[in-house]
């Protein structure tokens, strides 16, 4: 297929798995509040989840948000806490808890590393805010690996929208048949790219039923098994 460029999701695709860290990020958001704060720390969790909430509701015409200092910001004031020095406190609390929990899935570093060398472009398509993403991408050994990061943020709009797709694809300098996308959600990461022309590799490692679609797709059960996939391809 003459393939140009890899474009690999991240949560849960090239780490496993985002869930298990953001539940144990909201245990430690709840001794935060309690040892920081004074407060109970069920109570600010609820508010935090509360809060989430209510910011998409209130703007169903944006992109959905994904700033965690606004949920705990509005969960503070919620509380009667100082918003203002407490909220990226929060926010922090949170995301070194993700990261903790974080586990490079086996074959991640060898791919993109011959993908490198024969010179196929490799971009991280992601819903998220950019900041973090890139914090990922550290945490987990693979800044110096990527050659380009395409943030929700970045593209106005969440996967399955097609902007992410064609901005990776300018970044990247090829066209939609010459690129493949792997990830672990079927609508958002397989299905958009394929919106947009883009082959898709669905990473099913939780043994979801088939879903229907007519177009080909090609789909694996590990990291490992994509990987294998992908370098036929090259």
């Amino acid at each position: 297929m003459g393939l140009k460029a890899v474009f690999f999701d991240l949560d849960d695709t090239l780490y496993s798995s985002f869930q298990a860290g953001d539940a144990y990020a909201y245990e430690r958001l709840a001794v935060w509040a309690e040892q920081e704060l004074g407060i109970s720390g069920k109570d600010f969790v609820q508010a935090f989840h509360a809060n989430r909430h209510r910011l998409g509701r209130q703007q169903p015409g944006m992109p959905p948000v994904h700033d965690r200092v606004l949920f705990a910001q509005g969960a503070l004031e919620r509380l009667g806490c100082n918003a203002i020095r407490y909220a990226r406190k929060a926010h922090r609390v949170y995301w070194d808890a993700v990261l903790e929990k974080m586990e490079l899935r086996p074959g991640v570093s060898e791919l993109l590393d011959d993908l490198r060398q024969v010179g196929v472009k490799t971009a991280i398509c992601t819903d998220m805010l950019a900041d973090i993403q890139m914090e990922k991408l550290e945490y987990l050994g693979l800044a110096d690996r990527v050659d380009y990061l395409v943030s929700s943020e970045e593209a106005g709009m969440d996967k399955p929208g097609s902007p992410i797709f064609w901005l990776a694809l300018q970044k990247c300098g090829c066209l939609p048949h010459e690129a493949v996308m792997v990830g672990d959600n079927f609508r958002h990461d397989v299905q958009g790219a394929m919106d947009v022309g883009v082959a898709g590799v669905w990473l099913n490692w939780t043994g979801l039923p088939q879903p229907q679609d007519d177009r080909p797709y090609h789909q694996v059960e590990t990291f490992e098994q994509a990987a294998d996939y992908i370098r036929t391809l090259l």
